[in-house]
C-alpha cells in the first residue's frame, strides 16, 4: 500500500512548493515508511510508501528511467510472465526486480495499452517527458483507488482524498448528486463521483492521458468480452477453478509481514483462510484470522453455525482465530469520528476493530472473501429460467423435484420457486421493483435532508433496474452485479479507512483471472441437484469438512441478534445529545419523532436500519461542513 499524488499545471507554470508541501503533509498522516518526490517544473509527483511485499523495500518512488517517471500503488501478480515478455536480464533474480521497473518496461513496449498486460492491483501515473503527457491507469476491478481534479489549467491526482482537499483550487462544498446516490443506496455506487465537488474517480479498467491541451480517457478491459471456457467435464472446470484459487491466494501472500484473513465460517472466507494457512505451515508460520462476531458468552450457543464453523476450521488448520467485540459506544465512535467525504462510508461495524487488532499484530494486509457471492461463488439464481429458455424441460423438472422434495410444504414451496425464479424475471421491473426506501428520511422531520436531497432521491428511485437479459441469464446477472457499483463502493470505503491502520485489503475472489474464467463457465455448473455454488464447492474439496462444504446453512442471525441486543435506545440518546450540542436543531426540527423512538424503539433489523440512517445523516452534515 502506498499513497500517490501529483500536481500538473497544464498552463506550464511552476508548481507552488508550499501547496505541494501541504499535500505531502496531508498524505502522510498514517506514518509511511518512506517518502519521495520528483519535481519537473509544472509537474510534481509524490509518493508515501508502506512496505509490504519484499520488492516494495527495494522501491525508490517516484522512480525515473531516462525520459519516464512513475509513481504508483501496485502489486503485480504476473511478474515472471512479464519479465520474460519484456526480456529482463537473466543475471537478475525476480527478487531484485521491482514492480515499478516492470510497469515502466511494459509502457516502453506496449505504450498506453500496457495495462492490458498487467495482472494484479494497481493505480499508477507515468510522466513521459518526450511526449509531454501524463499517463494514468487503474486496475481491472478497481481494487486500488484513483481520484482526480481536472480543469483547463490544472490536473491533480491522489489515491487518498485527504490529500486533494488541501489544494486551494478544489471547490468548497459537497457533490449533492453523490450524496443523493449514497442516501438511496446506503453506499456510493457511482463509478465516477466522489462526495467532494468536482473531484472524480477514474473508473476501474480505465486509463487517462493528460497533456497541456488534450484529455483522453479509455477503457482497456471489459468483463463482457470474457471468452467462453470449454473443458471436458465438471471435474475439469472444478480443477481449473481450484488452480486459479490457489494462485490468487498465494500471489497475495507475498508479504514480509504477518498474513491476516477474515474467517466467518462461510464458504468464501473459509476457503481463502485454509489455503493461506496451509501455505504458511510450510514455513512454520500461523495465519491470523478474525471472525466478524463477538466471543460466545452467556446464553450464546457456541455450537451455532457462525461460531462452530470458524472455530472448527481454525482448530483443524491451526489458525490463530480471534473474535472482535462491539458496543454501542464503538459504533457511535466510528460514526462520529470520521468524515465520509474522504471515502469511508461507515458501515460493517465489526471491520473497524478487526483493522485495529490486525495493526497491533503488525499485519499489513488482510485477505477477504468479499466479491465472491456476485461472481466466483455465485448462487445461480437464474439457472432455472436458463433451463426453461434453452428448452431443457426434463432437467428443469428434475431440478424442481429435487428442491421441493427436501421441504415439508412441497406444493407451497413449488409455487414459490415457480413464481420467484421462473415467472418474476419476465415481469418488467417497473411493475414490482422499487429502489431502496430510506424510511428514516421519509418519515421523520429531518429538514436538512428533505430540503436539499429529497427531490433528487425520488428521481434516483425511478431509474430502471435490471434489464430482461440481466435477469434471465447467469452471466447477465453476474455482469449486472459487477457493473452495479456496490462492489467498488465497499472496496473504496475499506481502502480509505485502512490507510489509518497501515493496512491494505486483498480480494482473491476478484482476481482478474478468476473473474474471466467464471464469466466463461457454462451456466449448468453453478447449481446441481438443488445445491447452489456447486462449482465453487467442487473446487474446494479437501479444504473444508465435507458436511460444512456442502451445507446450505449460511445465515447470519446471531450477528444481527447481537447488534439488536446492543442498547440502541442509549445510542439514539447519544445522537440526540450530540446533535443538540452542535446546534443542528434548525436542520433536524424539534426531535419530536426522535423522542417517540427513544420511548418505543423499533425491534430487530428495523432498529439497525434506523441507527445506520441516523448515522448517515450525521456523516452527511460532517461532509457538508468539511471546509
Amino acid at each position: 500500500m502506498s499513497t500517490i499524488f501529483g500536481i500538473f499545471n497544464r498552463c506550464n507554470t511552476p508548481v507552488s512548493p508550499e501547496i505541494f508541501q501541504k499535500m505531502h503533509i496531508a498524505m502522510s498522516y498514517w506514518k509511511p515508511d518512506e517518502s519521495g518526490s520528483w519535481f519537473g517544473g509544472s509537474l510534481v509527483l509524490g509518493h508515501e510508501m508502506l512496505w509490504n511485499t519484499p520488492e516494495s523495500k527495494l522501491e525508490q518512488l517516484p522512480y525515473q528511467e531516462d525520459h519516464l517517471v512513475i509513481t504508483m500503488d501496485a502489486r503485480l501478480d504476473n511478474r515472471e510472465e512479464l519479465a520474460q515478455k519484456l526480456d529482463f536480464s537473466v543475471d537478475r533474480s525476480m527478487k531484485q526486480i521491482t514492480d515499478s521497473e516492470l510497469i515502466i518496461a511494459s509502457y516502453r513496449k506496449w505504450g498506453e495499452d500496457c495495462p492490458k498486460y498487467l495482472v494484479g492491483d494497481f493505480s499508477f501515473v507515468i510522466w513521459d517527458e518526450r511526449k509531454q503527457h501524463l499517463f494514468c491507469a487503474r486496475d481491472h476491478l478497481g481494487i486500488k483507488p484513483f481520484y482526480y481534479y481536472l480543469s483547463e489549467k490544472l490536473f491533480i491526482f491522489v489515491n487518498d482524498l485527504k490529500g486533494i482537499v488541501v489544494h486551494p483550487a478544489i471547490p468548497k462544498g459537497i457533490n449533492e448528486v453523490a450524496v443523493t446516490n449514497f442516501l438511496v443506496h446506503s453506499l456510493l455506487i457511482d463509478k465516477s463521483l466522489t462526495f467532494i465537488k468536482e473531484v472524480q474517480k477514474l473508473p476501474p479498467a480505465h486509463s487517462l492521458t493528460v497533456t497541456t491541451r488534450i484529455v483522453h480517457k479509455q477503457c482497456f478491459w471489459r468483463a463482457e468480452e470474457a471468452k467462453k471456457v470449454k473443458l471436458p467435464d465438471a471435474k475439469a472446470y472444478a480443477s481449473r477453478l481450484r488452480e486459479l484459487l490457489e494462485q490468487a491466494v498465494y500471489d497475495r501472500m507475498r508479504s514480509d509481514y504477518p498474513i491476516t484473513s477474515h474467517l466467518s465460517g462461510g464458504l468464501d472466507s473459509s476457503t481463502i483462510a485454509v489455503l493461506a494457512a496451509r501455505r504458511l505451515k510450510k514455513t512454520k508460520e500461523k495465519l491470523l484470522a478474525f471472525n466478524w462476531l463477538h466471543e460466545p458468552d452467556g446464553d450464546d450457543d457456541p455450537d451455532y453455525y457462525e461460531w462452530s464453523n470458524s472455530k472448527t476450521i481454525a482448530e483443524i488448520e491451526r489458525i490463530d482465530h480471534n473474535y472482535v467485540p462491539l458496543t454501542e459506544k464503538d459504533i457511535y465512535c466510528y460514526m462520529s469520528s470520521h468524515n465520509i467525504a474522504y471515502g469511508d462510508t461507515a458501515g460493517f461495524w465489526y471491520e473497524y476493530p478487526v483493522r485495529l487488532a490486525a495493526q497491533k499484530r503488525n499485519s499489513r494486509m488482510i485477505l477477504t472473501g468479499w466479491g465472491g457471492d456476485e461472481l466466483c461463488t455465485y448462487h445461480g439464481q437464474s439457472h432455472l429460467v436458463n433451463m426453461m429458455i434453452n428448452g431443457s424441460f426434463i432437467t428443469l423438472f428434475k431440478e424442481l423435484n429435487t428442491r421441493v422434495s427436501k421441504r415439508k410444504k412441497r406444493i407451497k414451496s413449488l409455487l414459490t420457486i415457480v413464481y420467484h425464479d421462473l415467472l418474476l424475471p419476465f415481469v418488467p421491473s417497473k411493475f414490482y421493483c422499487k429502489m431502496p426506501r430510506n424510511k428514516c428520511l421519509e418519515k421523520y422531520s429531518f429538514q436538512f435532508i428533505k430540503r436539499t436531497f429529497l427531490p433528487a432521491i425520488n428521481r434516483e428511485k425511478k431509474k430502471p433496474s435490471l434489464t430482461m437479459q440481466q435477469k434471465v441469464t447467469i452471466k447477465g446477472q453476474m455482469l449486472a452485479y459487477l457493473n452495479h457499483g456496490h462492489l467498488q463502493g465497499r472496496i473504496e470505503s475499506w481502502a480509505a479507512s485502512a490507510f489509518s491502520n497501515r493496512l491494505e485489503y486483498s480480494y482473491p475472489l476478484l482476481d482478474k483471472r478468476i473473474v474471466e474464467f467464471i464469466l466463461g463457465v457454462p451456466p449448468k455448473f453453478f447449481v446441481h441437484n438443488g445445491i447452489g455454488r456447486y462449482l465453487y464447492r467442487s473446487a474446494s474439496k479437501g479444504l473444508l469438512p465435507e458436511k460444512k462444504l456442502w451445507s446450505n446453512e449460511k445465515i447470519e442471525v446471531q450477528r444481527v441478534d447481537r447488534l439488536c441486543s446492543i442498547s440502541y435506545s442509549a445510542y439514539l440518546a447519544i445522537i440526540k445529545e450530540e446533535l443538540c450540542s452542535k446546534n443542528h436543531n434548525s436542520d433536524f426540527g424539534d426531535f419530536s419523532e426522535l423522542q417517540k423512538l427513544l420511548r418505543h424503539p423499533p425491534k430487530d433489523g428495523k432498529m439497525i436500519q434506523l441507527v445506520q440512517e441516523l448515522g448517515t445523516i450525521m456523516s452527511i452534515i460532517q461532509c457538508e461542513k468539511r471546509t
